[in-house]
């Protein structure tokens, strides 16, 4: 899982993350709650993904903090 710090240089730096259903995105925006500290992260997904129909993916999601596995290891988002 990533880091708010983590997340916060890819956003600036605009690299790609993996989520953990596979996916490969860039984050867009980065929303806390407060008191309860709930994190959700918007992000920007490639739609061009093989096998996927197009009309079954959002190019823009809203994931929970905790989908964010890391940095992404292809350039593909």
């Amino acid at each position: 899982m990533a880091t708010l710090q983590n997340l916060q240089r890819f956003m600036t730096e605009r690299r790609p993350v993996q989520l953990a259903d596979g996916r490969v995105a860039r984050v867009v925006r980065i929303d806390t709650l407060y008191p309860a500290a709930a994190t959700t992260v918007t992000v920007w997904t490639d739609l061009t993904d093989p096998g996927v129909p197009e009309s079954t993916r959002p190019g823009v999601a809203k994931v929970p903090l905790s989908d964010i596995v890391g940095e992404a290891l292809s350039n593909s988002a």
